[in-house]
């Protein structure tokens, strides 16, 4: 178990119980959200790119979590 894992569920489950109140509205917290756990790199565009793999990983974190 990570902790990073445990502090995005937690995130989500927190949001669950104070707004989101239906499934489009907790996936779209998700959505948001898990940019913020995600590693991200700027562009030389000034664009945000977020690292599929990390992505992944912290899927799989979230997944091993009991």
């Amino acid at each position: 178990m990570t902790e990073r894992a445990s502090n995005f569920m937690k995130a989500i489950w927190d949001a669950r119980e104070h707004g989101a109140d239906t499934e489009e509205k907790l996936v779209a917290f998700i959505l948001r959200s898990g940019a913020e756990y995600i590693k991200s790199y700027t562009a030389q565009n000034e664009l945000i790119v977020l690292c599929r793999n990390d992505m992944v990983e912290l899927a799989n974190e979230v997944e091993g979590l009991k």
